[in-house]
């Protein structure tokens, strides 16, 4: 995408724990990488045959270092895609300290990203320039993992800056002579970055290359950027030195053409695989800049596909040309941008109204590159959208020297960290408010998408996802979780067995609840363009169902969906797609009571194919008072006389004339077991000052009897 590049040196003058079961990935990841080399070592060996001059030879080593894969023996290859990105997320209230029920600002503290990214130029890998001085705020801010032979990139060094540059103003002189102010302020300002290579690289003290996904095993990042992908639509390339279109799918003349653009392959399988294996794994990826990209851009450039061994056709004057990327304004998500377990970011241009702020859904405008889904089955992908047009970021020249340099650009790139950002921030607070716990992939998400903000049509799109990210929102409900306002909690699912709550709507906003797992990968595919174009059948593998019941008019409310032959407008009914789901009563009745009902379809299985449950992160937001647990006042009988007291304490409550030997639990309004006991005496003593300060529910029960009681600690 276009750059503006700067000088900051007048600027600096005048501003002075892996899994059992990662050995085992890491097995099949290294015997992928040979296959995938043999293969490659047989496309050469047809493609070139002897023809291997000095050119030609560079030219394959870069595609070497660059593969991803192959269908139909062909392969595809990985390409990088490239302080209003803090203010329009309202990421500056995190920062500041301004979020009310949080102590002091958050800017990355005690977080660590992992980045795997390189270089602008093709086939080249690149590290972070860790002496930039928008990273000195702090020693050893970046660590590279790559070889000091790995020149230090251009794009890699932007990527690190959206995540972590120091807070860093200016005022920029653009090509056409009009100025700028600029702060090059990353997300996370104080955090510490890993730094790796997307590309194949031998890595320090290694005598073999590693691939991104050997390199994931490798790290055990907890939370990682991945901005780079690929197209298998329209390219625009050099081809015998001058630039010309080139179609990346299948193509026989005179019209028969086929994609995969929106298609669940390898690299999705293996993103799924790795974070099913280790759900402590946050991985954000970019969207793509692929939409729009097609002849009809620039009509003057000649147009080529592949044949079956690879060369170059040009297409002739009778063929049909295939469609442009999004031809229909949806449609274009590369592979490894469809994964399930992931969360994919869009982009969207600056927010240069209200002071910056989103105020309404016509705010977020899609930026014009940026690759649009669904998921050829319908998935909702990206997951989220965020700035990433004309956004500055630190940079450098590609080399083996580090300049201190910044630019302005454009890019999913872009959008992808400032994500990744704000979810170390999330992660940050969490650990604040929750004795050092850190979300995991499934509660980043399900946080993520709860307190999205609207954007294009209601509900879900290919364009924007879930909609336009909002740190301060996804800051407020886990403080709403530590007082026991909102519930968030992770929570098992098992087969047959249907999980309930009823709560009683505020009616003063919608009753919102959101759900989203981490799904076992989707094995059923192959590498045949049949198989892999426009594939409609659905990649999960386990279906759970979310519905909110009005209970005194039955009416049942359903998850929003996506049909694949009309995406742009959302629907609701019964999402058999998404490891999402997400169910809204806007108008809910004050007082009412809602029953939430999470189930599944079939049998829940894990990523062996054996009968397992599965586990969830669920939000909901829009109400007052929970009534899971069962009537909150006693009935006639043998618990009639029971009482809890005091019902406001700070530390010690008693259970009175409870029968001996019945038993009591206490519970957390999202109905998450904390303590259970047995009662021995008439007053029993229960100790709740290790509890953070909200509502529980204690229940008591005997026989067939059970009674729940409201308590509040200050």
């Amino acid at each position: 995408m276009k750059r503006t590049f700067i000088l900051i040196s007048t600027l600096v003058i005048s501003l002075a724990s892996a899994q059992n079961n990662s050995e085992a990935l890491a097995r099949k990841f290294e015997n992928q990488r040979v296959e995938n080399s043999k293969k490659f070592d047989d496309y050469i060996a047809k493609r070139y045959r002897q023809n291997r001059n000095p050119e030609i030879l560079k030219e394959i080593e870069k595609q070497r270092i660059s593969l991803a894969g192959f269908v139909e023996n062909k392969p595809y290859f990985y390409e990088a895609y490239d302080l209003d990105q803090i203010m329009n997320s309202n990421s500056d209230y995190l920062q500041g300290g301004t979020i009310s029920g949080l102590t002091g600002s958050f800017n990355g503290e005690g977080i660590k990203f992992t980045i795997f990214d390189g270089s602008s130029i093709s086939g080249t890998p690149g590290r972070v320039f860790e002496g930039h001085v928008f990273f000195d705020n702090a020693t050893d801010r970046i660590s590279n993992k790559e070889a000091t032979t790995v020149i230090y990139g251009d794009h890699a060094t932007s990527v690190a800056g959206f995540i972590g540059a120091k807070n860093f103003p200016f005022t920029v002189t653009l090509n056409d002579g009009t100025t700028r102010a600029v702060n090059f302020k990353g997300i996370a300002p104080n955090s510490t970055i890993d730094a790796y290579a997307f590309l194949e690289t031998t890595l320090p003290n290694e005598s073999t290359p590693s691939t991104v996904f050997q390199k994931i095993i490798k790290a055990q990042p907890k939370i990682s950027n991945h901005s780079y992908g690929g197209n298998q639509g329209w390219i625009q390339a050099d081809v015998n030195g001058q630039p010309a279109w080139v179609w990346n799918g299948a193509f026989a003349s005179p019209n028969t053409t086929v994609d995969g653009q929106g298609a669940y392959f390898n690299n999705d399988r293996d993103y799924d695989q790795i974070v099913y294996n280790n759900p402590s794994y946050i991985i954000v990826k970019s969207s793509g800049n692929s939409f729009g990209l097609g002849p009809s851009a620039d009509s003057t450039l000649k147009k080529f596909h592949r044949d079956g061994n690879g060369n170059l056709v040009e297409f002739t004057a009778t063929d049909t040309l295939p469609a442009d990327n999004c031809s229909q304004g949806y449609d274009c998500i590369g592979f490894g941008s469809s994964a399930k377990n992931i969360i994919v970011v869009g982009a969207t241009d600056r927010i240069t109204a209200n002071g910056g702020r989103y105020t309404s859904s016509t705010d977020v405008i899609h930026s014009f590159y940026s690759s649009a889904g669904p998921r050829d089955d319908g998935g909702i992908k990206p997951d989220i959208s965020t700035v990433g047009t004309s956004v500055g970021s630190a940079t450098t020249q590609n080399g083996a020297t580090g300049t201190q340099s910044a630019s302005i650009g454009d890019g999913t790139s872009f959008s992808a960290p400032v994500v990744t950002g704000i979810i170390g921030l999330w992660t940050q607070i969490n650990k604040q408010l929750f004795n050092n716990t850190e979300l995991n992939a499934a509660s980043a998400k399900t946080l993520m998408i709860h307190s999205a903000l609207e954007a294009g049509n209601p509900g879900p799109d290919p364009h924007f996802g879930w909609g336009f990210i909002n740190a301060k929102k996804g800051a407020e409900i886990l403080v709403g979780k530590s007082n026991n306002t909102v519930i968030f909690s992770d929570e098992t699912l098992n087969t047959g067995v249907t999980n309930t709550k009823t709560v009683k709507a505020s009616g003063t906003e919608p009753l919102k609840v959101t759900i989203s797992w981490i799904d076992p990968e989707f094995t059923n595919f192959t590498d045949q363009w049949t198989n892999v174009h426009n594939n409609r059948t659905s990649k999960l593998i386990n279906d759970l169902d979310l519905r909110i019941i009005d209970t005194t008019d039955n009416t049942i409310y359903l998850p929003w969906r996506l049909d694949y032959n009309n995406p742009m407008t959302a629907l609701k009914g019964d999402n058999t797609v998404d490891n999402v789901e997400q169910v809204i009563v806007d108008t809910p009745v004050a007082g009412r009571n809602y029953k939430i009902i999470i189930n599944n379809k079939g049998t829940l299985k894990n990523n062996a194919g054996a009968n397992a449950p599965q586990n969830y992160s669920i939000v909901v937001t829009g109400y007052n008072e929970v009534l899971t647990l069962g009537a909150q006042e006693s009935k006639p009988g043998i618990l009639s006389g029971l009482a809890v007291a005091p019902s406001v304490t700070k530390d010690i409550i008693n259970i009175l004339k409870a029968p001996k030997k019945s038993t009591f639990t206490i519970y957390d309004l999202s109905g998450k077991k904390l303590h259970n006991g047995t009662i021995s005496s008439d007053k029993e003593v229960v100790d709740l000052s290790d509890y953070t300060k909200g509502i529980y529910i204690i229940e008591v029960k005997t026989g067939n009897d059970v009674i729940s009681k409201k308590i509040i600690k200050e």
